[in-house]
């Protein structure tokens, strides 16, 4: 890579401290100056829900778009996240036109609300190739995913980009990027400056081939880190720009502020995964008092006494699978329809209440139990992996970990890696960030406890007066 050397570590990528931001961005101020400064990359270290998109994105964007002559590209990994970042520029359009953006991809992979935005569909505006040549040259915002732009890089042979702008980067692997990176335009990089935005502490990118495959042992790559090709180019530039201090705030900038969980969730997250760096905004829902219903079924009592609760799930003497487990199916749906009797009048199958499982039988198996109270908005509701949900959120999140044999235990700790001695567990790290107002885990305990990660968590639960253990009759009945 002739013109970009920093990326094997050759140099040091450029910094320019005398750059200014022209705008004003508050709290985010100090995050713009200093993405501004590097002028080769920047890395943004995103935890949940601390606005990545919404703030460090947005803000990066307008601040790049005061100066006339810039143009942007806006990438993530998947389709849904591209649809986000769509979603945001159709409110910035609305006020200020120089927002206006074409978006790179088909109409099959895009939401509905944003097709019009397609470049397929934006060429039908204009006539013939000037006319399509014209529209390019005149908007200053693309977006895409980063598949979609490499299937569409004769767009970097027609316009120069000031600033590439990469969500959800700790899911993309190295040899995604590389066409990007390596791009030239008349001789010189069709794009001049990168921002990653991502997190390794949530899901990594997804990669069939296992680890003993992957290793790399060569010195000279493991000099530039390069030493497992299951990492992400984030990870491996994390890991260069790592010091005794923490991370060179030159090149890397953690956003710490989230607004999405209740600080009853966020705080085992916080002390396990983010060294107690989290803090909240605070926005009214997260320092939000629970209020336990005078009821005489315990389900409901739970539900509104406790903003987290670790629920026992009896041992599995018989099922057809390894991969379901119907009791803690039945007591997963009955929690379900519990929350739809407390919010019957403002339920909102996408927002109020979603169920996380490892298994894909495992969500028939659910949804067949949910089926059964025979409410339809219920049927609605998104029961899906772990993977899945990485970027969503709900006011009620339930977990059922499912498992019921110890080889299973692999499955579940597949993601956990070690950073400053502590243990990262990323699958259930995602899973409990996607709660917003309350958080279900239901499980095997005696099982679970064998993985130190979840042992820990069961008894900081029990710590908390969170942990409930009875008969699953008694459970799906309310009788206790």
């Amino acid at each position: 890579l002739p013109r970009r050397p920093l990326l094997l570590f050759h140099r040091t990528p450029k910094v320019d401290e005398s750059i200014r931001p022209r705008g004003e961005y508050g709290t985010f101020t100090t995050l713009v100056t200093r993405a501004m400064q590097a002028r080769d990359l920047f890395l943004i270290i995103g935890p949940p829900g601390t606005g990545k998109t919404s703030f460090g994105l947005v803000n990066l964007l307008r601040e790049e778009l005061l100066c006339p002559s810039a143009n942007v590209l806006l990438l993530s990994y998947t389709n849904r996240a591209v649809d986000e970042i769509c979603s945001k520029l159709v409110e910035m359009q609305a006020v200020d036109p120089q927002f206006s953006f074409v978006r790179i991809g088909s109409e099959l992979s895009c939401a509905a609300p944003y097709r019009p935005f397609l470049l397929s569909m934006r060429a039908r505006e204009v006539e013939g190739g000037n006319g399509v040549r014209s529209l390019i040259s005149r908007t200053r915002v693309f977006c895409g995913t980063t598949a979609s732009l490499q299937s569409h890089i004769s767009l970097l042979q027609i316009k120069h980009f000031s600033l590439a702008i990469v969500d959800e980067s700790s899911q993309i692997l190295e040899h995604h990027l590389i066409g990007l990176l390596s791009a030239q335009r008349e001789g010189t990089s069709a794009i001049d400056r990168f921002v990653f935005i991502g997190d390794h502490k949530q899901l990594p990118a997804v990669v069939q081939q296992p680890p003993e495959e992957s290793r790399v042992d060569n010195p000279l790559l493991n000099a530039i880190h390069l030493t497992d090709c299951r990492l992400s180019l984030f990870e491996r530039l994390l890991a260069q720009f790592r010091t005794d201090r923490g991370y060179d705030e030159r090149f890397v900038y953690m956003l710490t502020r989230q607004g999405r969980m209740h600080t009853d969730i966020a705080d085992f997250p916080n002390h396990a995964f983010y060294q107690h760096m989290l803090r909240p905004v605070p926005l009214p829902h997260q320092l939000q008092p629970s209020v336990g219903v005078q009821s005489s079924n315990g389900l409901l009592r739970m539900l509104t006494s406790h903003r987290i609760v670790f629920v026992a799930s009896p041992p599995v003497r018989v099922s057809p699978s390894a991969k379901t487990n119907d009791v803690e199916a039945r007591m997963i749906a009955a929690t379900v329809y519990h929350i739809y009797l407390l919010h019957r009048d403002d339920f909102v199958a996408e927002g109020t209440v979603g169920v996380i499982v490892p298994y894909r039988n495992q969500i028939s198996t659910v949804r067949h139990a949910i089926d059964r109270y025979g409410t339809d908005v219920l049927h609605h509701i998104t029961i899906d992996t772990v993977e899945r949900y990485q970027g969503s959120q709900r006011d009620y999140i339930i977990y059922g970990f499912t498992v019921h044999h110890r080889y299973q235990l692999n499955f579940l700790a597949n993601n956990i890696f070690e950073e400053d001695g502590s243990p990262i567990d990323r699958k259930l790290n995602v899973a409990m960030t996607r709660a917003r107002l309350h958080l279900i885990l239901m499980g095997n305990p005696s099982l679970l406890s064998e993985i130190p990660v979840f042992d820990r968590l069961i008894s900081y639960l029990r710590g908390k007066d969170s942990y409930l253990e009875m008969d699953a009759e008694q459970y799906c009945k309310g009788s206790f």
